[in-house]
């Protein structure tokens, strides 16, 4: 059997020193290159990103049969690209589970009895927290404006009985609204009542009935306990500031009530989201390095991803 020539050997073991000084093994399986037979002389295949050569322990080959091109393995994830996809193959699973079940039923009526009751049970304490904290914080100033609102209309039916001779206690808005508006029921009865009958019974020159304009008045007339007069401009103004800021009190208390549905709402959504088991990580900032699913190969995206 003939034996290669002496260059040929040469030219072999350059080619393996070449290869591993190119291609260190890393953490895996092995390294890149594997070895190579006999192929066509030379030729690589396009789509191949780092070729590999190796040499061929032929005796007698040819030369064009010494050297063979190899597509390379992508090198091991990263520790942390594999707990990345450990973690993402956690959520798919989770996914493929039913959405709607028994435990995350008692979590969310939880988060929409209590907000933060269901992130507690999922262990989130600190989103727990947060929720609780808003909760308190919301029906805190709704009980305040609330005792506002009664301590600023005590205030001004206590003027209107003082400075005005009127009770106006059980009375609607539009009847407090008057009050406050004429300095008295006479300019009340003038200004409004009577304008109203002339409009309607002697607006036309044609057809004056005085006998419904008369009757008009004495139907809508105050008189008897509805009838009041301010003593001074300076207490029907003090009324008026008064029955605003009762006014103001009651929207912020009902601003607060829409606040607490809002936060029970995002509650809800919150704890349903985060539904898992109660020793899932918890409050940890963990950083990701993950495949680019894109055309290069050796592109990774990084990435920091928290929970609370």
């Amino acid at each position: 059997m003939r034996r290669a020539p002496a260059f040929l050997v040469a030219l072999g073991m350059f080619a393996a020193a070449a290869d591993r000084a190119w291609s260190a093994p890393g953490p895996g399986e092995g390294g890149r290159g594997t070895g190579f037979e006999a192929v066509t002389p030379f030729a690589a295949p396009a789509e191949a990103p780092r070729p590999t050569l190796a040499l061929a322990a032929a005796e007698g080959a040819p030369l064009a049969s010494l050297f063979r091109w190899h597509r390379t393995r992508p090198a091991a994830l990263t520790d942390s690209a594999a707990a990345a996809a450990a973690d993402s193959a956690d959520r798919a699973e989770r996914a493929r589970q039913p959405a709607l079940n028994a435990a995350r039923v008692r979590v969310v009526l939880r988060s929409l009895t209590m907000p933060g009751w269901g992130q507690s049970s999922v262990g989130r304490p600190t989103a727990a927290r947060v929720f609780g904290l808003v909760e308190v914080g919301v029906w805190t100033s709704y009980l305040s404006f609330r005792i506002q609102q009664n301590l600023r209309t005590s205030a001004f039916e206590h003027t209107a009985r003082l400075f005005a001779g009127i009770r106006v206690d059980h009375r609607d808005e539009e009847f407090r609204r008057i009050v406050g508006q004429y300095s008295s029921s006479d300019e009340y009865n003038r200004l409004v009542v009577f304008r109203d009958a002339a409009t309607l019974f002697l607006g036309d020159p044609d057809h004056l009935d005085y006998a419904g304009y008369h009757d008009y008045i004495a139907a809508h007339s105050l008189k008897g306990a509805d009838t009041w007069s301010w003593d001074s401009p300076e207490n029907a103004r003090r009324y008026r500031g008064q029955r605003k800021s009762s006014q103001r009190a009651a929207l912020r208390a009902n601003t607060a009530l829409a606040l607490a549905l809002v936060n029970r709402l995002v509650s809800v959504l919150h704890a349903a989201r985060l539904h898992e088991p109660a020793d899932a990580g918890r409050g940890s900032w963990n950083l990701e390095v993950t495949p680019d699913p894109g055309t290069d190969p050796t592109a990774f995206r990084v990435g920091v991803r928290t929970r609370f």
